[in-house]
């Protein structure tokens, strides 16, 4: 269900910073001190957070990591994905684990953390992304089920400063059902890295993409078929609340509805077939084009 309102839990973890220099040594300690507790020699799962110049919201996404409700033991790894700010600072400071990735792309730093996790189960996530308190619980729940090798959920988006959360709430209820529609027949459509879970050793085998600009993670998913079923998880346990850059990107929010709901038809007819075949990849997503 979508929220009208940011839910109460979030606030605490809605560090906003402008640079490292204004973090107070009193946030690192915390966080240096709830991770040492956290991380076990044998995870069982291992959370995976990709960050490329994220100076300004990595922390809200390590705070909300290290404060998760679950006996199930995990460890959090970020990859630094060759920032230029002062994201690995933030990193080191934080007790977290971190992976340095110098090959720049979103498949290099997912892959890059794949290759050094020991969790069974992996959950994928993004550095300006905010994840409740039952996310780890509920990946476990979904991927610990006989005969799944995948899971993912969805999003809602903070608003900037100055912005209203209502009008995202009214987006996110079509694009919901949306999402819901592709899940079904073609959840390859309908997943997206900042919450998405699969079984490590079947990601391992399959390798996320590192040769196209976007997409790794339909990508992913679609390979994941072959190793068991693929669940979606609308529910509020899973659901992250991430930056609201990309809307931004797309123009005035009557901009951003036109140009999304104009997108959802051109593919409608992509929701009741499901694709056996992989993807026919388009030469402009295809690194050096």
């Amino acid at each position: 269900m979508v929220a009208f309102r940011i839910p109460k839990w979030l606030h605490q973890h809605n560090l906003t910073f402008q640079s490292f220099d204004e973090i107070p040594n009193s946030v690192f300690k915390v966080l240096q001190e709830r991770y040492a507790k956290i991380h076990a020699s044998e995870p069982v799962v291992s959370v995976v957070v990709i960050a490329y110049n994220e100076e300004q919201n990595l922390l809200k996404s390590i705070s909300s990591l290290s404060l998760q409700k679950t006996e199930i033991p995990y460890e959090v790894i970020v990859v630094n994905n060759n920032s230029k700010d002062h994201t690995q600072q933030i990193i080191e400071k934080s007790g977290v684990r971190g992976v340095l990735e110098m090959r720049q792309g979103h498949g290099f730093a997912r892959q890059g953390g794949l290759d050094v996790a020991k969790g069974k189960y992996h959950i994928s996530g993004d550095a300006d992304t905010i994840y409740p308190p039952t996310h780890v619980q509920r990946f476990y729940e979904l991927l610990s089920q006989d005969g799944v090798s995948g899971a993912f959920g969805t999003y809602s988006f903070l608003p900037p400063k100055g912005q209203k959360r209502f009008s995202f709430a009214l987006y996110e209820i079509f694009r919901d059902r949306a999402v819901k529609a592709r899940a079904i027949k073609r959840p390859e459509l309908a997943v997206g890295g900042a919450c998405f879970g699969f079984l490590t050793k079947a990601g391992q085998e399959i390798g996320w993409r590192t040769d196209v600009k976007r997409g790794e993670d339909g990508s992913m998913l679609l390979a994941l078929k072959k190793y068991g079923k693929v669940v979606f998880d609308q529910g509020e346990q899973i659901r992250a609340w991430t930056s609201a850059r990309t809307l931004v990107a797309d123009g005035n929010f009557s901009q951003m509805i036109f140009k999304r709901i104009k997108r959802e038809f051109k593919r409608f007819g992509e929701y009741f077939t499901s694709n056996k075949s992989g993807y026919d990849d388009k030469k402009q997503n295809l690194k050096g084009h």
